[in-house]
């Protein structure tokens, strides 16, 4: 069976349902989406992607597969996100749709794969789906613009989740060195509530409360230490790599200023009495009298 015949024998069923107006406007559509002209493609994926039925979701995730012409599998992109961010019917299956078209084993197009990935991005702004996993895996596409995007989106989302990924990536040897360090720097920038000293009196304050009245604390000031021990794991690991270059390491040291945790206070002691390089010493001294200055607030 041809794609056509698919198309109309699926749209024959719903035609006979109670929106025949409708459905018969999404027939036109489907029909449009085969012609010979590009312009009239391009515009019917625009008008499936306004409809926002079950129906138009699956006549985009075809058109997806079939379609030779990036700018309209770029359209596609947009339709399909449009009808996600409306949380039109089916919008479940339209992320599904965009999460395909941001792989690189289903898309071949880097553009196409970073409007997809984008969207996905937009789409856990929104509380729609976990971004991460999709983010992670576009740290492995073949693009290192890609890879770029994916860390750079990983550190404007700043969820605890992002800092697995993000960690992987900053000790990952084969990645080039410009994604390497901006890894490293968001590791640092991620938002892990840093309280200050009046926050945290009050956030354990509320700890000791909420543990008498039998009820989860407002902000747990247990877990967020752990968030910052794991960032501060995967920085070390940077800084004690001999492999990596000074700028990478300054960077690592910076960003464990940034943290500011009690756990980096060892692995500055170290970085101050071992390392090589006088600029890594010097770094590491600067943030190690922060960090101690921190925990005397």
């Amino acid at each position: 069976m041809t794609m056509r015949l698919f198309w109309f024998a699926l749209l024959t069923l719903f035609l006979a349902g109670p929106s025949r107006a409708q459905n018969a406007h999404i027939a036109r559509l489907a029909e449009e989406l085969e012609s010979t002209n590009i312009a009239i493609r391009r515009q019917a994926a625009k008008s499936l992607g306004r409809v926002g039925q079950p129906l138009s979701i699956t006549l985009l995730s075809a058109a997806m597969q079939t379609e030779d012409n990036v700018s309209i599998r770029l359209e596609i992109v947009r339709a399909l996100r449009n009808i996600a961010f409306l949380r039109d019917p089916g919008f479940r299956q339209a992320l599904g749709a965009i999460a395909n078209a941001a792989d690189q084993a289903q898309e071949e197009d880097m553009l196409v794969r970073l409007r997809a990935t984008e969207a996905l991005w937009e789409a856990g702004r929104k509380d729609l789906l976990d971004p991460v996993p999709f983010l992670d895996r576009g740290l492995s596409d073949p693009s290192p613009r890609l890879r770029l995007s994916a860390v750079q989106m990983l550190r404007k989302l700043g969820t605890p989740e992002t800092i697995d990924p993000l960690g992987r990536a900053a000790n990952d040897r084969d990645q080039p060195d410009t994604i390497r360090l901006r890894a490293i720097e968001a590791i640092g920038a991620v938002a892990l509530m840093d309280l200050g000293p009046v926050g945290r009196n009050v956030a354990e304050a509320n700890v000791r409360a909420t543990e008498l009245m039998r009820v989860d604390p407002l902000v747990d000031t247990r877990a967020i230490t752990r968030r910052h021990e794991k960032q501060i794991g995967y920085l070390a690991a940077v800084v004690r790599d001999s492999d990596n270059t000074p700028t990478l390491v300054l960077r690592a040291v910076k960003s464990m200023g940034q943290v500011k945790d009690k756990s980096s206070i060892p692995v500055l002691q170290e970085i101050i009495e071992t390392h090589r390089n006088e600029a890594v010493r010097k770094q590491a001294t600067r943030v190690l009298s922060h960090v101690l200055a921190r925990q005397y607030e």
